[in-house]
């Protein structure tokens, strides 16, 4: 790509995000390199690390994108799904069919899960800290009407279903030719059966 080289930081820097949310559509997480950012925009190397510490900070940045997303599924969801445990179970659906539709922003989401995973990356936080408010919250609400188990608590809830949701979605991708030929189950019906364990634990 050609670039203008006199850009203002706020400018240069979104380029760079913009940049690596092309390569990784391209390539996926495990191949991701800033090399191969650099390569695409067509500038110094030494220019993305002016604005970024580590390939961790790009890709957490553009996370944020990802995420935000992911936020926009499970409020469609939570909109149009019936009263009742259904909107729950819809929720926690909506990130099964997110992972379908957003394989590379899922894999990155996931890749991020990692222990070493380290970034200062302010919008990757705040994203992060909207997905948890969102589904405490509406479990707070499913309590309040009666549709959840007053002794759940909606934060520990939050950290279990989001661990155990990103856990068995790893499961489903990596087992997908396993439970199709030899077991004859599909990654939707499976997927389906794990939230109605998880919700019903939930219901009074």
């Amino acid at each position: 790509m050609i670039q203008k080289k006199h850009l203002t930081p706020s400018i240069r820097r979104q380029q760079i995000i913009n940049a690596a949310d092309v390569v990784l559509q391209e390539v996926g997480v495990n191949d991701f390199t800033i090399d191969k950012v650099v390569e695409y925009l067509g500038i110094a190397k030494g220019t993305v690390y002016k604005y970024f510490e580590s390939k961790d900070d790009v890709l957490a940045e553009v996370s944020a994108k990802a995420l935000n997303q992911l936020l926009n599924y499970f409020k469609l969801s939570e909109q149009n799904s019936p009263e009742g445990l259904e909107k729950t179970k819809a929720i926690i659906m909506s990130s099964y069919h997110y992972s379908i539709d957003y394989a590379r922003y899922f894999e990155l989401i996931i890749y991020l899960e990692r222990p070493e995973f380290h970034s200062f990356a302010q919008n990757h936080k705040k994203v992060s800290l909207d997905l948890q408010v969102f589904f405490a919250d509406h479990i707070k609400e499913q309590k309040q009407k009666g549709y959840v188990r007053n002794d759940i608590d909606p934060l520990m809830t939050n950290y279990l279903v989001w661990g155990t949701s990103m856990g068995i979605m790893q499961f489903l991708d990596s087992k997908k030719a396993f439970l199709e030929n030899s077991e004859n189950i599909q990654q939707q019906e499976l997927m389906e059966a794990y939230v109605e364990v998880i919700v019903r634990g939930m219901a009074p």
